[in-house]
C-alpha cells in the first residue's frame, strides 16, 4: 500500500489589502491620518485660519502614533523564534519626545502669528463653508476609524489597537469642538463682525495648543529620561553595597554591580558566587533576601541576581572554615 504524502500549503506573501490581518487596520490608521493632517494644514492656509492651521499641526501627531502603531503590529506578527520582540517600551517613549516637540514647535509659532494677527492689519478669514465641510468629513473619517480598530481589538486581542481606538475617539470629539468653533465664527461674520471673528479664531488657537501642550509638560522629561538610560550617583551604589554586606556571611564572593536608570524604572545586575553544592532553595532564599531588602529601599528597582557556583579550590575547601558552611550548620543544615 502506497504511503500517502500530505503537502503543506505553500506560504504566500501576503497582500497590503488583506483585510484578515491586523496590520491592515494599523496600515488604514497612518494613512487616514495623513489624510486629515495634510488636507487641514492645506485648508487653514488657504482660507488664513490661525485655529485651522494649529488643528492640522497639532494633527501631525497623530501621524506619529500611527507610526507607533505601525511598527508595533508589524513586530507582533513576527515569528516568536525569529525575533525578539525586545524594547517596545522605547517606540512609545520616541512617540512622546517627537510628538511633545512638535506641539513645543506648534505652539511657538502659533503665539508668534496670534501676536502679528492681533498686531497688525486686520485680514478676514476666508472661505468657512469650506473649513466646516471637511471638518464634518473629518468627524466621519475618525469616527470610522474608531469603530475600525475597535472591531479588530475584538477579533486579534492586541491592546496597541484600542489604544489607538481611544486615540481616534478623542480626535472625533475635539473636530466636534472645532466645528462648534468655526460656527461661533459663521454667527459673527454674518453678523457683520468679522474682526471679532478673526479675534475668536486667534484666542481658540492659543487655546487649542495650550489646552495640547499638557502633552510635552507632563510626559516630556519623562520620555527623555527613557529613551536615555541615566547613571545613578553613588550613594545608590553605596546602598547596594550594605545589602551586600549584610547577606555576605552567605557569599562565596561577591564580584559586581552593574546599574542603570531608564524613566522611573531601576535595573541593577548583581553577580555573586556560591557553594557549588547549594540547592535551588537555599540559592533562591539568598537571591530572596538581596532582592526585597532593595526593593525596599528603591521600589522602582528591578533588581536580578545572578549566580555562579564555586570553583571548589578556595581555601576553605574540605573543611569547617568556610563561611557559608557554618552559617548551613547553624541552621542545622547538613553539609
Amino acid at each position: 500500500m502506497q504511503e500517502k504524502i500530505i503537502e503543506l500549503p505553500r506560504s504566500r506573501r501576503k497582500s497590503v489589502f488583506d483585510r484578515g490581518v491586523p496590520i491592515f487596520a494599523a496600515r488604514l490608521s497612518f494613512l487616514v491620518s495623513i489624510l486629515i493632517a495634510g488636507f487641514t494644514i492645506f485648508l487653514g492656509w488657504l482660507e488664513g485660519s490661525l485655529f485651522y492651521k494649529a488643528n492640522g499641526l497639532i494633527a501631525l501627531t497623530d501621524i506619529v502614533n500611527s507610526a507607533v502603531l505601525l511598527t508595533a503590529v508589524a513586530h507582533s506578527e513576527r515569528e516568536p523564534d525569529t525575533f525578539f520582540n525586545y524594547g517596545y517600551g522605547k517606540y512609545e517613549s520616541f512617540a512622546i519626545f517627537v510628538s511633545s516637540s512638535l506641539i513645543t514647535i506648534v505652539t511657538i509659532y502659533t503665539i508668534y502669528e496670534a501676536i502679528i494677527s492681533f498686531g497688525g492689519g486686520f485680514v478676514p478669514i476666508g472661505n468657512y463653508f469650506y473649513l466646516i465641510i471637511f471638518s464634518f468629513f473629518s468627524f466621519f473619517l475618525m469616527w470610522q476609524m474608531h469603530k475600525i480598530l475597535m472591531s479588530y481589538w475584538r477579533r486579534f486581542q492586541l491592546p496597541i489597537l484600542r489604544y489607538d481606538a481611544e486615540l481616534w475617539k478623542f480626535d472625533a470629539y475635539i473636530e466636534l469642538g472645532v466645528i462648534l468653533n468655526l460656527t461661533f465664527c459663521v454667527l459673527l461674520d454674518k453678523l457683520n463682525l468679522p474682526q471679532e471673528a478673526r479675534f475668536l479664531d486667534s484666542i481658540s488657537a492659543l487655546v487649542f495648543v495650550a489646552f495640547a501642550m499638557r502633552i510635552p509638560v507632563k510626559f516630556g522629561k519623562k520620555s527623555i529620561d527613557q529613551l536615555l538610560d541615566r547613571t545613578l550617583p553613588e550613594q545608590f551604589h553605596y546602598d547596594i553595597l550594605s545589602v551586600i554586606a549584610e547577606n555576605f556571611r552567605f557569599l562565596c564572593e561577591f564580584r559586581n554591580i552593574y546599574a542603570r536608570q531608564s524613566g522611573k524604572d531601576i535595573f541593577v545586575e548583581i553577580d555573586i558566587v556560591l557553594p557549588y553544592d547549594f540547592t535551588l532553595e537555599e540559592a533562591y532564599e539568598i537571591e530572596k533576601q538581596i532582592v526585597s531588602k532593595i526593593k525596599e529601599m528603591y521600589p522602582t528597582s528591578i533588581p536580578r541576581v545572578y549566580v555562579t557556583p564555586c570553583s571548589r579550590d578556595c581555601i576553605y575547601d574540605g573543611g569547617d572554615k568556610c563561611p557559608v558552611r557554618k552559617w548551613k550548620k547553624e541552621r542545622g543544615v547538613q553539609s
